[in-house]
């Protein structure tokens, strides 16, 4: 058999892009993961993690433009997270039995994915897609909670949110600061296969934006996001935990092409399967609490780092920081945890493969 034709795929999966500055934006999302941690850790509400760590999410968009445009799009971004979240507690306060909370999910998830991931990409998010606010409402949705904690998911997701915001603005300042300093011209970076070159923005783009925007047919979100959700969730839900799956099928689909969408999906396996063993070993070790959120703290700065150089490498962070923060929220046998990520990303990568061979669009001129 001939392997040649299989070693572009397998460098563009294995290649690290050069590093571009990612230090800051690390630092500022371990920031905002770690602090609203504490926060919960000294007050005994750590049961609370998982609202935090979704609203601190907030700090991850608009890393690449400028600040104004940067904390417009944090505050879009977060209101769409704050929403997931009280989504997904909702079905969960709902759901009689976590069993049915799951298929619950499946058909909501499929239909608020689509509808996030027209926003994001008319909005021009950075990154683009669905994939926070899908795993904010599948992850919310399974763990059992009562009424009450309605208001508290609202409250520590808004709060850990407006800390972000505040977080970039702080920061921001020292960047401009910086800015303002003359430094050399530098050629820009190669593009790597996880992070795809932008085109130069058009002259009726918004200021600060970068590129022009990715604008698809209506099949394509209904195919790409709803189909590959729902069909994902369904076949992950008697196994596991579907928002795992349902994560796993969207995360290729924000790629531009074809070739993308594969690569990406090939090393959301790999980072995955990687990730698990490292989870495995850390969460058998049973650190105390304070110790997982510094680990997790860094686990944050170390996927900033890498996710738009190589996504395989970023999910050697990933993996252990969300599986850390699901066993925070809601202890399971570790066995059992690591297990059902390692096949509901199976299920959901699958999927996304399946649906990326069968279906092609070209696409869509941004004015039209």
């Amino acid at each position: 058999m001939n392997a040649r034709p299989l070693l572009p795929h397998l460098r563009r999966m294995l290649h690290v892009g050069p590093y571009g500055g990612e230090l800051p934006v690390a630092l500022r999302a371990a920031a905002s993961v770690a602090v609203p941690m504490l926060v919960l850790w000294a007050t005994g509400h750590l049961e609370w993690s998982l609202y935090a760590t979704f609203g601190a999410f907030t700090s991850l968009f608009g890393r690449t433009v400028p600040i104004r445009a940067r904390l417009l799009m944090q505050v879009q971004a977060g209101g769409v997270l704050v929403a997931s979240v009280l989504l997904g507690t909702l079905i969960a306060v709902l759901s009689p039995t976590a069993s049915a909370a799951g298929w619950v999910v499946v058909p909501v998830a499929a239909v608020w994915a689509t509808a996030v991931a027209i926003l994001s990409h008319r909005l021009r998010w950075h990154p683009p897609g669905p994939l926070f606010p899908v795993f904010a409402l599948g992850a919310c949705s399974s763990v059992p909670v009562g009424p009450d904690r309605l208001p508290v998911a609202l409250a520590v997701t808004v709060v850990a949110a407006l800390f972000a915001l505040a977080l970039t603005a702080a920061i921001a300042r020292f960047e401009s600061g910086a800015a303002a300093a003359p430094t050399p011209a530098r050629p820009p970076a190669p593009a790597s296969a996880s992070a795809p070159a932008q085109a130069p923005a058009p002259a009726h783009a918004p200021a600060g934006r970068s590129g022009p925007a990715p604008e698809w047919t209506l099949s394509h979100y209904l195919v790409r996001y709803a189909m590959g959700v729902a069909v994902a969730g369904a076949i992950a839900t008697a196994v596991g935990h579907p928002y795992w799956a349902m994560v796993a099928a969207v995360v290729p689909m924000s790629a531009p092409d074809a070739a993308g969408r594969l690569t990406r999906a090939a090393q959301r396996l790999a980072g995955t399967l990687v990730g698990v063993v490292i989870a495995w070993v850390l969460l058998t070790a049973a650190p105390p609490p304070l110790v997982v959120i510094t680990i997790a703290a860094l686990l944050q700065a170390g996927a900033e780092l890498y996710v738009g150089r190589n996504y395989g490498v970023a999910m050697l962070f990933i993996t252990p920081l969300a599986l850390s923060m699901a066993q925070l929220a809601n202890p399971v046998p570790v066995g059992e945890l690591v297990a059902d990520r390692a096949l509901d990303t199976l299920v959901g990568v699958a999927v996304a493969v399946v649906i990326t061979l069968l279906t092609h669009e070209r696409r869509q001129d941004p004015e039209g």
